[in-house]
């Protein structure tokens, strides 16, 4: 009797939800209630994770898989002044751009810094990473995701080609150029060892675990390509996430970059 009674329940409430062509399958606990409430708010917080902020206009569509954006405003110089800005979105409209892991990493130092600065007035922020460095990791990953995709846009060898009979480079030219100029990238990494075992004792180290040495190499792969945070390469080598190894870990990948744009420390 009970079976029949929750079948006839369920096949009533399904026929009750093929309205307007569409069939709803509604799954009914052993009491009778359809459990909705979870899916619905699962799908809820998906779709706000995709909302696009109201001073980016309503054109723009929504995307819960673009993932964490950060807004800016184009700025301009006003006519016939040297100091004052303006405006310069179309319509007076934000932009918005994708979150990679360096925007992800100082998000974070900012919350720290935010907590720190409640403590201590006098707590002054120091980025994670400088502009110079953000950029050459961005460069190296457009590089990167060049090659992978088949195409050479995005690199310095595209503007550079002529047009012409005779003169210009053909997409074989550009592939390899840029292929050069990515191992050279790393090769200005060079084989440094950014978590050495042997400096650090092993009660540092990762917990007894037995952790693997990273090389600057692989700091830079796992960030810049893999988009990786610091605290996931330590994890993924087995190190413990503590405050000692991260901030060896950032300084290693800090002087990679630096090397990568052509300086030596």
């Amino acid at each position: 009797m009970d079976r029949g009674q929750g079948g006839e329940m369920l096949m009533a409430r399904t026929l009750k939800a093929q309205t307007n062509q569409t069939t709803s399958v509604i799954v009914v606990g052993s009491d009778g209630t359809a459990r909705l409430r979870a899916e619905a708010d699962r799908v809820a917080k998906i779709k706000a994770a995709g909302a696009v902020p109201a001073q980016c206009g309503p054109e723009v569509p929504s995307a819960p898989a673009r993932g964490a954006v950060r807004i800016s405003n184009p700025k301009e110089l006003v006519p016939g002044t040297t100091d004052k800005f303006q405006h310069a979105g179309w319509q007076k409209r934000s932009v918005m751009h994708r979150c990679d892991v360096f925007d992800m990493m100082r998000a974070k130092a900012l919350n720290v810094h935010a907590r720190a600065k409640a403590k201590d007035v006098k707590a002054v922020f120091e980025d994670p990473f400088n502009a110079g460095q953000v950029s050459m990791a961005r460069y190296y990953a457009g590089l990167h995701e060049s090659l992978h995709s088949g195409g050479v846009c995005g690199t310095s060898y595209a503007e550079d080609r002529v047009s012409g009979g005779g003169g210009g480079l053909d997409a074989v030219d550009l592939r390899l150029a840029a292929r050069q100029e990515f191992e050279a990238l790393e090769r200005r990494v060079g084989r440094g060892v950014a978590m050495a075992l042997r400096k650090v004792r092993p009660s540092k180290r990762g917990d007894g675990r037995a952790c693997k040495m990273i090389s600057d190499l692989d700091v830079v792969r796992m960030v810049c390509l893999h988009g990786l945070s610091l605290s996931e390469v330590l994890g993924k080598y087995d190190w413990s996430k503590s405050s000692r190894n991260l901030l060896a870990l950032r300084v290693a990948l800090r002087g990679a970059l630096d090397r990568m744009q052509g300086f030596r420390g």
